[in-house]
């Protein structure tokens, strides 16, 4: 049984009916009859048709495996192939492909990123043929590729470096409530924290804790003290300019007002406060017009995190008409500062529907190029880079990516089917070519015959019967032997002969459209016999006059579409200039050379630079999508004008985007340099002024935290991951400057204080030894205490007085009052200097206590207590503050 019949046998559980087409299509294709087919061109029928048909019932991995069982059952795949595969691969490709595999481990993790399918698919194509002309390319691509994977993990990793910043910026803020979902924030922070450690991406467990976040932050938001007054608010944070973190001897004065940090406001139940039972329940009629406003905040904000989110998901989808024109409304509508609610959901909702139809389509569109690619009639060597282009397409879209590069394939494919229709019009002009030659050979036979023995006959017979004779050799011959039998019927004067001249003269004139009716009406009068000699002499020799003026035209107009085409190429084309040259001096000897050959080698040529070309344009079109922001659109505008150009049937000059690309390469490094310059300039600004604490302070570290992440990345980061940082930065630039003013205000408050008083009151925290307690150094203490004053008792206050004119009223504190008389004097005559109202209270914040003064008209209120206690201090002083004035 010969392999072929082998073959087909073991081909038949699996293909059915298919595997004698599929066969018979292999051997058509390899140009062998089944009883030539060797074990190679089995393997390769195997790996190829086979392996395409079973992709059509069966995943490729299933496919793969279900051929590497039918080599070994064959005997055909061994050590042997396997030696012969890895030899075929250069050292240089094999270390590319190894550095190709490294990386697809690397990002496994991330399935839903098309670009990893796409690797997936280049790699597996390059092993299938590790000999095949297409690896180099394919190389060339899955390095880019991965690039591109790089970029976009640096990106995401940047983004992730913010979203742990602000998570832990909105930890600090809620932390103070308690309870079990503090605690899941924690631990959702710590997991992400270890994910990122790791340079891994932990985008479930961000989302989630983002959520969480932001519920907890309107909780925190919504209990607000009713009715907040709008004075102002001044934050001071320690003595010490730079100082990071305060100590017991620098301690954080924070001078604030309820309006720019809210406290938590939780019911307390009858058995006392549940930190377990954290419901998210707001009543938003109750809520006044600051709360609403920042709970607005919040809400626009998460949704402009996640719209950002879709953006990036639903890239490939998002330039549709309808889904453009909803994205800007949306984007609209939050720079107004409207979040958008249920338009979000909905909107997510139509970019998964758009997304799974076009990837709908664009398996279609696949199937339907794969189908077009398999019905053509081409050699392996001139189909195989498209197929295998679209097996890495098919990879993409198994991998849930809609490939950009479809049209540019179907263009390929139609050049392809242009290729084989110019192939087959060339099989049947040498069919022609070869009907033509036997028919001159015997008009030649018989004409010559009464001349034989002749020098000149038979060298002229000799040359006729060589066995390959191309268009123009047969040219050149029906002009020798015209002017052969011209000769001889000169010496003869024979009718006869004269007619075979005039016939053969006739036959060596190219094929001339405009001259083609003219031609066929003489021809038919020789052949006919009719009209006398001499008018189809001069009819003839004026055809030949006009077929070399219009030859002579040809080669002109020939001439300078090479010339056009040199220019555009910048190339000498000198496998273009001999052939015209020589037409040229055929045409001047008095021969008229066919300029079709002529015109076929300069098609033949731009087409193989219209191919090389497209698949240039493709690799800017990625390039220029990779550069949207930074002047990418107008590197995108330039390639589809070149595209147009193409299209129409030139080649275009693609000079233009060579230097707009290098431009383009110029800037982003610049920006590189910039952004890094920059950063610096603004982190060491923040170390300067971080000090003075307050809301601007708490709102940039996040952004800084980011910053000083993205000075380790810069290196690695795409445009689009630069623009990030940029956007950033000048948000923490504006802040910065608004930090540097609160800086000074605290510098000046800093120098009002007094001194002294201040060092006294911080000297109670410093526990005094037994030998230094005297009847002075007691705590002043009242015997009678309003019950207002009870309300404030409870676990954490260490002390609570009503202070008048420097001394305590009602209470009792362990310093003197007349150091928190000085504080509440200098706090009233500040706020009247930047306001001119009247302040709401003070909180001087140290590392485990805060000490609380409230201004109480002529009257104030001193709290000591632990620091956790600060929100629902804040809290109670608002809900008791009218009872508190009318002590």
């Amino acid at each position: 049984m010969s392999l072929y019949q082998t073959l087909s046998k073991s081909l038949e559980p699996v293909l059915g009916e298919r595997a004698r087409a599929v066969l018979e299509e292999g051997v058509r294709r390899l140009g062998i009859s089944p009883d030539q087919l060797d074990a190679s061109q089995a393997e390769t029928i195997l790996k190829r048709l086979v392996y395409r048909e079973l992709q059509a019932k069966m995943s490729p991995g299933a496919a793969r495996s279900r051929i590497e069982e039918l080599l070994k059952e064959l005997g055909i795949a061994g050590e042997k192939a396997a030696q012969s595969k890895a030899e075929a691969m250069s050292a240089h490709a094999s270390a590319v492909l190894a550095d190709l595999e490294a990386g697809l481990k690397r990002f496994s993790l991330y399935l839903d990123w098309p670009e990893v399918g796409r690797l997936r698919g280049v790699i597996n194509v390059i092993k299938q043929d590790p000999a095949a002309a297409t690896v180099r390319s394919l190389l060339r691509e899955g390095q880019e590729v991965l690039a591109q994977l790089e970029e976009k993990l640096q990106a995401a990793l940047l983004r992730q470096t913010r979203d742990i910043a602000e998570l832990e910026m909105n930890l600090s803020r809620v932390q103070s409530v308690g309870g079990a979902k503090v605690r899941r924030l924690e631990n959702l922070i710590r997991l992400i924290q270890e994910a990122h450690a790791q340079e891994t991406l932990a985008v479930a467990e961000v989302e989630r804790a983002r959520a969480l976040a932001a519920d907890m932050r309107k909780l925190v938001e919504s209990s607000v003290v009713q009715n907040p007054t709008s004075e102002a608010a001044i934050t001071l944070d320690t003595i010490e300019d730079a100082s990071p973190i305060a100590t017991p001897t620098e301690p954080q004065v924070v001078l604030k007002d309820p309006t720019i940090e809210a406290p938590v406001m939780l019911d307390e139940p009858a058995d006392g406060f549940d930190d377990e039972a954290l419901v998210i329940d707001l009543d938003f009629e109750a809520l006044t017009t600051e709360q609403l406003s920042r709970i607005r905040e919040i809400d626009v904000a998460e949704d402009a995190r996640q719209l950002e989110s879709l953006k990036e998901r639903y890239a490939a989808v998002l330039s549709l008409p309808n889904l453009a024109g909803q994205l800007a409304d949306l984007e609209a509508q939050l720079a107004a500062g409207i979040p958008l609610g249920e338009r979000l959901g909905a909107f997510s909702e139509l970019l998964k529907n758009t997304h799974v139809e076009a990837l709908t389509e664009a398996r279609v569109r696949y199937e339907w190029l794969a189908d077009r690619l398999g019905r053509l009639e081409l050699p392996l060597e001139r189909t195989a880079p498209l197929q295998a282009r679209l097996a890495v397409t098919l990879e993409t879209l198994q991998a849930g990516g809609i490939p950009h590069e479809l049209a540019e394939l179907e263009r390929n494919l139609e050049s392809l089917e242009l290729e084989e229709k110019a192939h087959r019009e060339s099989r049947a002009r040498q069919a022609r070519l070869e009907a033509a030659l036997t028919t001159l050979r015997a008009e030649a036979e018989q004409a010559l015959s009464p001349f034989r023995g002749r020098a000149q006959v038979e060298s002229f017979l000799t040359a006729l019967a060589a066995p390959d004779i191309s268009e123009a050799a047969l040219t050149t011959l029906r002009q020798e032997l015209s002017e052969l039998l011209s000769q001889l019927a000169r010496e003869r004067e024979e009718e006869s002969l004269k007619r075979m001249g005039l016939r053969a003269t006739l036959q060596a004139l190219p094929s001339l459209e405009p001259l083609d009716s003219d031609k066929r009406h003489l021809m038919q009068q020789i052949e006919q016999g009719l009209g006398s000699l001499d008018e189809l002499e001069s009819a003839v020799q004026a055809l030949a006059e006009r077929a070399k003026t219009l030859v002579a035209s040809k080669l002109d107009d020939l001439e300078a579409r090479i010339q056009h085409l040199g220019r555009i190429l910048k190339e000498s084309l000198i496998e273009l200039k001999q052939p015209l040259q020589a037409s040229r001096q055929a045409l001047a000897q008095g021969r008229i050379a066919d300029p079709a050959p002529l015109e076929q080698a300069l098609s033949d040529l731009v087409a193989a630079r219209r191919a090389s070309i497209a698949e240039e344009l493709t690799r800017y079109e990625a390039v220029a999508r990779s550069l949207k922001g930074l002047g990418g659109e107008e590197l995108e505008e330039k390639v589809a004008q070149a595209r147009a150009y193409l299209q129409a049937g030139e080649l275009p000059d693609l000079t233009e985007i060579h230097e707009l690309l290098g431009r383009l390469r110029r800037a982003q490094e610049t920006l590189r340099a910039e952004l890094g310059a920059r950063i610096g300039a603004l982190l060491e600004a923040y170390n300067t002024h971080k000090g003075v604490g307050g809301e601007t302070a708490l709102r940039l570290k996040p952004l800084c935290d980011f910053l000083q992440s993205a000075t380790e990345r810069l290196p690695r980061l795409g445009v689009s991951g630069l623009l990030e940082v940029r956007r950033a930065l000048e948000e923490a630039e504006r802040l910065e400057v608004q930090l540097a003013q609160e800086y000074q205000a605290a510098q000046s408050v800093l120098q009002q204080l007094k001194g002294a008083d201040l060092e006294a009151l911080l000297d109670i925290f410093e526990t005094p030894s037994p030998a230094q307690t005297s009847p002075q150094t007691e705590p002043a203490r009242t015997t009678g205490e309003p019950s207002v004053l009870q309300q404030f008792q409870m676990r954490g206050v260490e002390a609570i007085a009503i202070i008048e004119a420097g001394r305590i009223a009602a209470g009792s504190l362990p310093f003197a009052p007349k150091s928190a008389q000085v504080i509440f004097d200098d706090l009233l005559s500040l706020a009247n200097e930047l306001s001119g109202r009247s302040a709401q209270l003070s909180v001087i914040s140290l590392p485990q206590w805060v000490l609380v003064l409230v201004p109480l008209k002529q009257k104030g209120l001193v709290i000591l207590a632990e620091k956790a206690l600060l929100s629902r201090l804040l809290v109670l002083i608002e809900r008791h503050r009218d009872a508190l004035e009318a002590l």
